[in-house]
């Protein structure tokens, strides 16, 4: 028997404010399944959905697992810019060195933005 992992359920003060962030960063839309708020994600040995549920009492967003995104193209500044105008809020520069940025959600869940598939490519060819 093999075992996936099937969803990510991320609490929340405001679960649809939430989703509605992650549809955006992720590019994915929003789902009103009976069981709540859900992003279709691919399938495979992944998760394949980010549930989003309301918190019992208040959230402790900084206390456990985070989500590492990275765009497919273009720069990690880039991307940045683009999740900022989403909501997003910049915590620190580079926290493995120029590779990367921690940043929280509208409601302070921690994710690392990784450089874009584009410019890892150009690191392993010396471009950058």
């Amino acid at each position: 028997m093999t075992t996936h992992l099937r969803r990510l359920t991320i609490p929340g003060q405001e679960p649809a404010a939430l989703a509605h962030f992650w549809g955006g960063v992720l590019l994915r839309p929003v789902i009103h399944g009976s069981d709540g708020l859900h992003l279709k994600m691919v399938e495979g040995n992944e998760p394949q959905a980010l549930y989003f549920t309301q918190a019992a009492g208040q959230s402790a967003p900084n206390g456990g697992p985070f989500l590492s995104i990275g765009a497919l193209c273009g720069t990690l500044t880039d991307e940045v810019e683009r999740l900022i105008s989403l909501g997003a809020v910049l915590l620190n520069d580079s926290p493995s060195g120029p590779r990367s940025v921690m940043m929280a959600d509208p409601e302070g869940h921690q994710f690392m933005v990784e450089l874009s598939d584009e410019e890892l490519i150009d690191d392993e060819l010396g471009l950058r």
